[in-house]
């Protein structure tokens, strides 16, 4: 069933927010674009932008909450008793296959954040936060847990986005000619190495050796055409 009139007229006035602050942001600079500029572009109103997106920074994210409830979802839909990381590396994974095709719009931004430490304020203020509370959240879930007494979800959402934006990182530094499911695999492989997950499983886990076991995970899902 197609969208209605009024859900593509706000579809099509978000797209060409982002596209007008893009190509402004090119050409004047980020810093130097304000949101009226913006607006004008556009033909909107200030207030008109702003119910669309909370800042300036947030217009170069898009809809960035809607990854935020796919990852929920790919980690909640995970199989009950895969150890912890290889869960969080296989939704990681789908993820990013998810996101292809936004690749292009990611490079512009690293370059955009290159020029304006604004930019990079706001993914460690607001953009990772919000993909740690929702890591934790999931993880609690599925653990069976409470996270108000229980710091193990917050623990390992903290050290998983951690590796993901490390990986992320080395992507977009390598302009992205590098495999971002190769990458994935190395951090997250590293994470296995450096934490065992023992003890990490809670109420719904699996006993046995998890370290191992979150290596092989990791091993058989890059090799397994590199999707879960």
């Amino acid at each position: 069933m197609g969208i209605g009139r009024r859900e593509r007229k706000k579809k099509q006035t978000r797209e060409a927010l982002e596209q007008a602050a893009l190509r402004l942001f090119r050409e004047k600079g980020y810093d130097r674009t304000t949101v009226r500029d913006i607006a004008d572009e556009v033909d909107v109103s200030q207030r008109t932008f702003f119910r669309y997106f909370p800042s300036k920074e947030a217009v170069l994210f898009g809809n960035w909450e809607e990854s935020l409830e796919l990852l929920r979802r790919l980690i909640l839909g995970r199989p009950e008793g895969e150890p912890v990381f290889v869960a969080l590396y296989r939704a990681a994974l789908e993820l990013a296959e998810a996101d292809k095709e936004n690749e292009a719009w990611l490079l512009t931004v690293k370059g955009l954040a290159e020029k304006s430490r604004r930019i990079g304020e706001y993914e460690r203020t607001v953009i990772y936060p919000g993909f740690e509370r929702v890591v934790a959240e999931a993880l609690a879930e599925r653990m069976g847990v409470d996270m108000a007494k229980d710091p193990r979800p917050r623990i390992l959402a903290a050290v998983s986005v951690a590796a993901w934006t490390t990986a992320r990182r080395i992507w977009m530094e390598s302009g992205g000619r590098l495999s971002v499911s190769d990458i994935l695999s190395r951090t997250f492989g590293s994470l296995v190495e450096t934490i065992p997950e023992g003890g990490m499983q809670g109420p719904r886990g699996v006993p046995g050796n998890a370290q191992a076991t979150g290596r092989e995970g990791i091993k058989r899902a890059r090799f397994a055409g590199r999707r879960p």
